[in-house]
């Protein structure tokens, strides 16, 4: 019984899968709310880590031991003044 259970949701994933997958590729309008509703959330976190102070940079870039973290935060620094 619970394989079969397990090969339904298999399917009934599959399934939505399968539909999901040709909306995208049929509906034009429907790939530019995704692409659209994308580029948004890119740029509402962007937006986020740009405005965050040294602190939190410096503390993130330790945390995660990513120094990248602290230099994209100097280089935006100097971006933004005009460098």
């Amino acid at each position: 019984m619970k394989k079969l259970i397990g090969y339904l949701g298999l399917g009934a994933i599959v399934v939505a899968g399968s539909l999901f997958g040709y909306k995208i590729a049929t509906d034009s309008e429907f790939r530019g709310r995704l692409t659209r509703g994308a580029q948004d959330m890119y740029k509402e976190s962007k937006r986020k880590v740009d405005s965050v102070t040294e602190d939190v940079a410096l503390k993130t870039a330790q945390m995660t031991k990513n120094p990248k973290v602290n230099q994209d935060w100097v280089s935006n620094q100097w971006d933004m003044i005009g460098y």
